[in-house]
Order: C-alpha cells, then structure tokens, then sequence
C-alpha cells in the first residue's frame, strides 16, 4: 500500500513539475512577446488578410467582442471618437473570439461591422489564441499593447473615449 501511494506521489510530482515548465514561459510574459497572425477580415476599415499581434512599430488598441453582445455594440461608436481623437498615433483591431463556422459565419461578423460602423481592422481570434494569450475572457474587454506586445491598459465593458485616449498618450508619449 506504502508503494503505491509513494509511486502516485511522485506521478503527481513530475507532472506538476513538467505543468510547470510547460507554464513557465506564459507566466513570466516572454509569450506575449511573441507575435501572433490574426486573420482580418474584407469589411469597411479592414483589408482580408492577416495583421500580427503586437504589431513591431507602434502601440495598439486590441478589443475583443462577440456579435451576440449589446455592450459590444453600444461600445463601437465609443472606439470609433478614441481612434479619430487620436489620429492615426495607435493601431486599433478588433477581434471575436466566436467559433466563426459554427455559430456564426464571416459573413455575419461582416455585416456586425457594418451595421455598428466599425472603420478599422476587424479579425478573427481563431482557436482563441489571442484571448486566453491576454485573458479575455469576457466581452467587451480591450487593451492597450505596447510595441512589445505588454498590456499597459486594459478594460472590461463599458469606459469612455477619454479613458482610452489618456491611457493611449500614456503609452504613446512615454
């Protein structure tokens, strides 16, 4: 019996022991660092393609949504006076995280995009990479990234323009 319970502690050990190399590199940040490519979408403001996640050359405003939210949608005209007080000194992409196939098509987010107005990229966060990367878990949630891809702002649901724009100029003039 002593055996056996010995054998299973030492299991349980290595496994932790190897969870913890496995989560090693996330917890210290180096992940964020490196760069994903996220599939944008044709839609008003966003060319298809891909944009990488952060983005080398400048900060970026990252905002995860679900077409199915109404906090989302009510926060798109809130996104759209930041990026026009700011012009052009940050990226903004918006992503969802939905199961785009599934539950909903590329066409409904396109059309989402429209009916709300978005003028800047719109992508998908396929397999959730950038959401569990940032742990987003919940929508309306956005971010700010520095160049590095370090999160210097970050807001779940509703805020304001000027809180986006301040927290912008802090990262911008910094």
């Amino acid at each position: 019996m002593r055996r056996r319970h010995l054998l299973a502690g030492v299991a349980g050990t290595t496994a932790l022991g190897a969870g913890g190399l496995y989560v090693g590199p996330w917890l210290s940040g180096d992940a964020a660092r490196d760069p994903v490519a996220v599939e944008t979408l044709a839609a008003p403001g966003s060319e298809a393609g891909t944009v990488t996640v952060p983005p080398a050359d400048r900060p970026l405003v990252l905002e995860f949504f679900a077409t199915t939210c109404s906090v989302c949608a009510d926060q798109m005209s809130t996104l759209a006076t930041a990026r026009r007080r700011l012009d052009g000194a940050v990226s903004f992409l918006s992503v969802t995280s939905e199961p785009v196939g599934l539950s909903v098509t590329r066409d409904d987010v396109r059309e989402w995009w429209r009916t709300h107005d978005g003028r800047w990229a719109v992508g998908l966060d396929d397999g959730t990479t950038l959401a569990e990367r940032y742990d987003a878990t919940r929508v309306p949630t956005t971010l700010v990234l520095d160049p590095d891809g370090g999160v210097t702002w970050r807001h779940t649901g509703r805020f304001d323009a000027a809180s986006l724009v301040a927290a912008v100029t802090e990262v911008t003039d910094g």
